[in-house]
């Protein structure tokens, strides 16, 4: 199968996709009406499902290239979780230290419980501390590491996809799966605007609601040779459908079209720039980005020159990620990995 052109914009793509989630979620934590219109700029859903679709090229990708399954899990392992733990560490340390809750916080049984539902990513079990942010618009810590816990859950379908792909044509076992993804979400929805709970909303936002985008990225790799061929009478399609907002008219097909705008953009359009040459901060922009806006709304350092401290947020959210990719990331990273490799061509030139 022929591979991904080896410049491409995957590195750009999810650097745009993890700050449009910072930028969508900064006037709601903070509570600053200076920030509000950005949400109306930067969407955190749409930006969290071409995670998902960029996820699924990716990730179906690295399981070809795998040796074994134990390979597999072992580079999966490697990438997605010291940061992880370092993030939860980090939270469930620092922020009592830092916010001193009146309570004794560390080490009693809310404390161990949210160390390690958190670390378990069964985060919705224990998503805040007392007496932490509890002055803040949002009392949660970090909400947008519930997407780990889906991100791990497409980890480990892969391999299963691909065995069924042993028994069915790849083109079917895509289509039923995609098919009961977009029945599940439908249906969801469906009890959601009938009932009016938003209990609903949250069980559609979880896997196998999800997995459409995932199968979108993932079967466009697949299909890679057929998508480069046809790549206009797939992509202008697509462009216009989403471009008269086509997820209202035919919501089914919203996923594949976001996948086919995702994915081309990454390796269609003309290549923008090595933007791993200094490591990928992209998921760790992601996973700090929420505590970090909560201890600055805390602190009430948005007061006076909210637009001059937004300046000083973003540098400490960069330096954050890039700390955490060089420091805890890099380290458990195999050397035959991109992101190593493109640090070293870096240094050496």
């Amino acid at each position: 199968m022929p591979d991904i052109p080896h410049k491409n914009n995957f590195d750009l793509l999810r650097l745009v996709l993890a700050f449009s989630v910072c930028l969508a979620h900064l006037g709601e934590v903070s509570g600053v009406p200076a920030f509000f219109p950005l949400a109306r700029v930067f969407y955190s859903g749409v930006a969290v499902d071409c995670f998902f679709v960029v996820s699924g090229f990716l990730i179906f990708r690295s399981y070809k290239h795998s040796s074994s399954i134990f390979s597999y899990f072992n580079k999966r392992l490697r990438r997605i979780y010291p940061a992880y733990v370092t993030v939860i560490l980090l939270a469930a340390i620092l922020l009592p230290i830092l916010l001193q809750p009146t309570e004794q916080l560390l080490f009693s049984g809310e404390w161990f419980k949210y160390l390690f539902s958190n670390l378990a990513f069964l985060n919705f079990l224990q998503p805040d501390l007392s007496g932490v942010f509890t002055a803040n618009p949002l009392h949660i810590i970090n909400p947008p590491l519930w997407t780990i816990k889906v991100e791990v859950m497409f980890y480990l379908s892969v391999p299963l996809i691909f065995i069924l792909f042993n028994y069915q044509k790849k083109w079917f076992v895509l289509f039923l799966l995609y098919a009961a993804s977009i029945g599940y979400s439908l249906f969801l929805l469906h009890l959601h605007n009938k009932s009016g709970l938003d209990i609903y909303l949250k069980f559609e936002k979880q896997l196998p609601g999800q997995l459409a985008y995932f199968l979108g990225g993932g079967g466009i790799y697949l299909y890679f040779p057929f998508f480069r061929k046809h790549f206009w009478k797939i992509f202008l399609p697509s462009l216009l459908f989403l471009a008269v907002k086509g997820f209202s008219l035919a919501p089914p097909l919203y996923p594949l079209a976001l996948a086919i705008a995702a994915i081309s953009f990454a390796v269609s359009f003309p290549y923008l720039g090595n933007w791993g040459k200094y490591g990928d901060i992209s998921y760790g922009v992601y996973i700090y980005h929420f505590p970090i806006i909560q201890l600055f709304t805390a602190y009430n350092l948005f007061a006076g020159h909210p637009w001059l401290t937004f300046i000083f947020l973003i540098l400490t959210i960069l330096v954050t990620a890039a700390a955490s990719y060089h420091l805890i990331e890099r380290p458990f990273l195999r050397k035959s990995s991109h992101y190593r490799q493109a640090v070293e061509a870096s240094l050496a030139t």
